[in-house]
This record gives structure tokens, C-alpha cells and sequence, in this order.
């Protein structure tokens, strides 16, 4: 549960939302529980990655059941007191604490989502920038007390697809280790990282709810570290026909909602069922988005065509096509022609893709990464399936390869062969 590795889906199958600005506040532990009975996990325990906020909503109710005693309790407790977070709470305010107003990414004000106490480790816990600083100085260990050494066995490496910690993206940076989390509730996104070997960590908080627009990751890790580039406001604009032709068909997402994508001129229109159409906005960093709400369709590339990952209410749910729309053989590529790719091409300071041909099939390796098989999509365009990501070559006028693009999570790479 704490890799997401749990095969548990990204949210509880009893939700039972009943209100999108506040879609938690009817979830009580009953419901959670008969989600549990209700799961079929998607692969086994601990063998793919797929972030799910049922399975942090799990970890907390029974943290708390174990200690018993209820969940805020617990932190103020074992965490809240210890590094002086005088301010932080789940529901019981302290004393001078005025709660912030959220917004949507369109600047209008929205209200602040709602957990049950025991469910809350999803996102429930509000705390002042001044208590995240010292939470972040905790993970530093700055100073040493009593929940420090618990803090330094969460930090450590717990699996490698990708590296993860207790919760924690593990990120190379110029030789060092940096942990990595961001998130965001209705109105508001976090962003937290630190770097034990050079002592340094970034907190940044936000009243406007990024998430599905890429959050702060871009900037927050600009600041751990001035090499990884800032990235750029994302800009409305036209997405290419094979792309809209692509995706156009009736989907299921995880959960069990149905979709139907139609193309409309050169716009995505989705619709879903027993809901109106909407028409939706594509950005230049290749992710729709619908303009009356906040939410994400990140299209996924697979080596049988086009499908979309749905981002909402801080979940990420993958959709699967249901119509009979035919499938796209997988491209056959000579070895001749994959040892072309082979290579070495740094991305950012400290990590960068391996390319390598093996036995007739090209293997992508990201650093301190296991090696992934992709799949050939197009001429020079290969996909990872399993990680979500896209990968395209770019030749000379000679026909030599010279660098690639890698697309993943709404971020564009790119780096020159070496």
C-alpha cells in the first residue's frame, strides 16, 4: 500500500459521491470496508504500480484501528507534537487557525474537500506552512526526537518500478536521492521534497488545485535543484486529427462509469453516461481538459492504439475501450533497424534512458530503473506500456538517430544521443 503497489483501484467503489466539490464527505469506514469485500485487484500485490487513494484511505483506517485510538489523535500524538506542528489538524481546529478558501484552476472559489477522521491519510490532514517546514525539517532530521528514526525507515527504497520509498518518489538528482510527493484536494495542491545529503528541502502550498494541470512538480523541483528545468505555462491548441480519430470510442473507467469520446471538428466532445457532453480544451502539453470542471483525459499510447488515463477528485483511473473499434497490429521492426536507437541520452542532470537492442527488441532503461520493453507504435515512435510513457526518435537528414523525446505524466524530455 505505501508503493501503490497494492493492486487495489484508485478509489473505493462506494464512494458514494454525491456532490464532485466534495466528492469524500459521504464515504464513511463501513463503506470502505464493503469496497474492500467489493475489490478485484488489478494484478498482484506488489508487482505493478498504480497510485490509489483507496489504498492510503486502507492504511490509515487500520493504522488506527491497530493503535487504537482514532487518527488524529495518532498524529498529534506520534507526529504532531514531537516536531512542534502546533497548527496541523484533521477536524478539531486549534485555537487562532483560520481555514484558507480554495479555488479551481479557473480562479473561482471552491469548498475544501471533507474526510472521516480514520480515512483521512489520503489527504485530510491541513497544517500551516510553518508546520510543513518543520515537517520537512523532521524528514531531515532537524532536530532528532522521538518519531525521527520511524522517519528515516519510511525514507528508505521499498521497490524499483519506480523507485519508491513509504509514499515517497525516490528521484535522482545530480548523483543524490531526492524524495518526491505533491498532490491536491478541492482548491488546493501541496508539494514537498527533500535532499538528506545536501540538507535541503521545498515545501510549497497552494489555494488552487494544480493537480490536474500538471501540479507543482515542475517548480518544486526547480527549486530542490536549479539543473531540472522549469517547466513552461501550458498553452492551449490544436490537437492533430489522428489523435482525435484515435481516441473516439466508448470506454469503461476503473470503477465502472462509462464514457463515450466523439469527435467533433477538430474537438474532443466526451459524455458520460447519464451526464451531458462537454467539449473539451487540449494544451500543448498534450493533456484534454474539460472547461466547467476541474479534471484531466491524459491520452496513453498503447501498442494497439489509443486509450486515456481520467484524472479527478485526486484519483487517476484508467480507462479501458469497450466498443469493437479494431485493434492496430503491433509494428514489426527489423533488429538491424532497433540498433539504431541504441544509446545513451541524458535527460536532466543525473538521469537520462538507456537504449538497447536485445534479441530483436528494443529495452528502454531509465536510471537506477529496471529495464522496460516497448513496443514499436509508428515509424521512430515506441511506447512503454506498463509506465504510460512515449518515446520518439529524432533522425539527421543523413537518417542517423540523434536524440529522443520521452512524453510521460504530461511532461516532455528531451536528449541528445551520446
Amino acid at each position: 500500500m505505501v508503493t501503490h503497489t497494492s493492486g487495489l483501484p484508485a478509489l473505493p467503489a462506494r464512494l458514494g459521491a454525491t456532490d464532485m466539490n466534495d466528492p469524500y464527505a459521504n464515504l464513511t469506514e463501513e463503506a470502505l470496508l464493503a469496497s474492500l469485500g467489493d475489490a478485484t485487484l488489478s494484478a498482484p500485490p506488489g508487482s505493478r504500480f498504480e497510485y490509489s487513494n483507496f489504498a492510503s484511505m486502507v492504511l490509515s483506517y487500520a493504522v488506527a484501528r491497530r493503535a487504537g485510538q482514532d487518527y488524529e489523535g495518532l498524529l498529534r500524538k506520534q507526529l504532531f507534537a514531537p516536531l512542534a506542528m502546533q497548527h496541523a489538524y484533521i477536524k478539531q481546529v486549534p485555537a487562532g487557525i483560520r481555514a484558507a478558501q480554495g479555488h479551481a484552476p479557473s480562479g473561482k472559489p471552491v469548498p475544501a474537500w471533507n474526510f472521516a477522521t480514520n480515512l483521512a491519510g489520503v489527504g485530510g490532514v491541513r497544517a500551516t506552512l510553518e508546520d510543513m517546514v518543520k515537517y520537512a525539517q523532521g524528514e531531515l532530521g532537524q532536530p532528532t526526537v522521538s518519531i525521527t528514526p520511524a522517519l528515516k525507515l519510511s525514507q528508505q527504497e521499498l521497490s524499483k518500478a519506480p523507485p519508491m520509498a513509504m509514499n515517497w518518489m525516490l528521484m535522482p538528482v545530480a548523483g543524490r536521492t531526492v524524495h518526491v510527493h505533491e498532490g491536491g484536494t478541492g482548491g488546493f495542491s501541496s508539494f514537498v521534497a527533500f535532499d538528506n545529503a545536501r540538507q535541503r528541502a521545498v515545501v510549497i502550498l497552494s489555494d488552487t488545485t494544480w493537480n490536474s494541470l500538471g501540479s507543482l512538480g515542475s517548480l518544486g523541483l526547480h527549486l530542490v535543484d536549479a539543473s531540472l528545468p522549469l517547466g513552461k505555462p501550458r498553452k492551449e491548441t490544436r490537437p492533430d486529427p489522428a489523435l482525435l480519430d484515435g481516441l473516439a470510442g466508448d470506454y469503461q473507467l476503473a470503477g465502472g462509469m462509462k464514457m463515450r469520446l466523439t469527435r467533433q471538428g477538430d474537438a474532443l466532445v466526451i459524455q458520460a453516461e447519464g451526464q451531458g457532453a462537454y467539449t473539451m480544451g487540449y494544451d500543448d502539453a498534450g493533456d484534454f481538459y474539460p472547461r466547467d470542471f476541474d479534471a484531466l483525459l491524459r491520452p496513453v499510447r498503447g501498442s494497439d492504439g489509443y486509450g486515456f488515463t481520467w484524472m479527478q477528485m485526486g484519483g487517476q483511473l484508467a480507462a479501458t475501450r469497450i466498443d469493437k473499434k479494431a485493434s492496430k497490429p503491433a509494428l514489426a521492426v527489423s533488429p538491424g533497424t532497433l540498433r539504431e536507437y541504441a544509446g545513451e541520452y541524458p535527460l536532466v542532470p543525473g538521469f537520462g534512458l538507456v537504449v538497447s537492442e536485445q534479441e530483436g527488441k528494443l529495452f528502454i532503461q531509465g536510471t537506477g530503473q529496471q529495464a522496460l520493453e516497448v513496443a514499436a507504435v509508428a515509424a521512430d515512435v515506441f511506447v512503454a506500456e506498463g509506465v504510460g510513457a512515449e518515446i520518439r526518435f529524432e533522425r539527421d537528414p543523413a537518417g542517423k538517430v540523434i536524440a529522443l523525446t520521452l512524453l510521460q505524466a504530461g511532461q516532455k524530455l528531451r536528449g541528445e544521443r551520446r
